[in-house]
């Protein structure tokens, strides 16, 4: 899922038989030659080597780590790439290690919480093919939450400052796409603060929402996020569209499709909405979206997309305030079909504490989701 800025850069396949979405699954452009462990200090006005981890010496960095007092984090063990251990026991239950736990904490933001709404997201770009997934959402007047990588928001600036111009939401999906609970406290930050700092270079306003890659977060990354002012947004439990094993060729665009469709059913029976991972890296991943997903979630009635801010309330998604994120009405007056952008009136807290969720967030009222009949045809149309 990490692509380096030169295409010609060959890819590097990695893959086990975990059961987790992680690294050792995905295809990586990994530029694994050019990763020197040899430190050299970054040069005003440039920026760490594409897609890996910086180095935490520098004096950029070391001035970050100023804003994080480390005795407040606490202490687990690194993890192995984010591979988790065969013993699960073994893994401490205030870890609350997403990949491995399944454990959310109260902070981490999983769902939206009115019935029927998508937190529509997409991970990894910008890419050479975002513009096509762009250019599908400008034609339907649909807004979505882009987690963006440091190393590609300063290789392909234009695309983002074109994501950012159309009203997408840009949040922080690290510097080099490596899981986080394998770094280094230190390196957590500077992985952290140079998305931030690259993101903010193009597009002139900082965000405060991030990703980990793969999921793999607990509770040592977590604390670390949030004293840098950041909020964790995951995705619902069971909502990986697998998009990004096309391109590996253990998925296909009709098994991705399918896996969406099994949503549709189950979707009116939850107690709140729901965020689903998508990403834009790879052709195969923006194609599936734009030719499969899409027209059927466009087509299903009172099926609402939006960006992760808008379905929580969050008017004001980046540091400096709103940005290009315009935060639209009740659903009430606005409710219509899927990609319509309408939300709730009501602003969602995500509450702070360190502990597991429970249970599901209830939440009063309910847009009951209709029209599911027929899209299987729909779907069989399109493939």
């Amino acid at each position: 899922m990490v692509k380096i800025a030169s295409l010609a850069t060959a890819l590097v396949l990695t893959f086990s038989a975990a059961a987790a979405h992680g690294p050792h699954q995905l295809e990586r452009r990994a530029a694994v030659a050019t990763c020197s462990t040899a430190y050299k200090a970054v040069a005003a006005g440039a920026w760490p080597a594409l897609d890996c981890t910086p180095f935490v010496q520098d004096p950029q960095v070391v001035t970050w780590l100023k804003l994080v007092d480390m005795t407040k984090v606490p202490v687990f063990a690194q993890s192995k790439d984010g591979v988790c251990p065969t013993d699960l026991t073994t893994i401490p239950a205030d870890q609350c290690w997403w990949t491995c736990q399944k454990c959310e904490a109260p902070t981490d933001i999983t769902s939206c919480p009115k019935v029927g709404t998508w937190g529509l997201t997409y991970d990894d770009g910008p890419s050479p093919d975002s513009p096509r997934l762009y250019d599908n959402l400008l034609a339907h007047k649909q807004k979505a939450t882009l987690f963006i990588v440091g190393s590609r928001a300063i290789s392909f600036p234009e695309t983002l400052k074109r994501a950012y111009t159309e009203g997408h939401h840009i949040a922080i999906h690290t510097w080099s796409h490596s899981t986080m609970t394998s770094l280094s406290n230190e390196q957590i930050v500077a992985e952290l603060k140079w998305t931030e700092k690259a993101i903010q270079s193009v597009i002139g306003v900082t965000p405060i929402y991030w990703r980990p890659p793969y999921g793999d977060v607990d509770n040592r990354v977590r604390a670390i996020a949030t004293q840098l002012g950041y909020k964790t947004s995951i995705w619902t439990q069971d909502f990986d569209t697998n998009d990004w094993n096309i391109p590996a060729k253990t998925a296909t665009a009709q098994s991705v499709v399918d896996t969406f469709k099994t949503w549709l059913v189950k979707i009116p029976t939850m107690k709140t909405g729901f965020i689903v991972l998508e990403h834009d890296l790879f052709p195969e991943e923006v194609n599936v979206s734009i030719s499969g997903i899409l027209p059927i979630a466009y087509a299903t009635k009172n099926l609402i997309m939006q960006p992760i801010p808008q379905c929580l309330g969050d008017a004001k998604p980046y540091l400096e305030g709103a940005g290009s994120f315009k935060l639209i009405g009740d659903a009430a007056a606005n409710s219509t079909t899927g990609g319509s952008g309408s939300t709730s009136g009501n602003n969602t807290t995500v509450g702070g504490g360190s502990t597991a969720k429970s249970s599901a967030v209830a939440v009063s009222g309910s847009v009951a989701l209709t029209s599911v009949v027929g899209i299987a045809a729909i779907a069989a149309a399109l493939f």
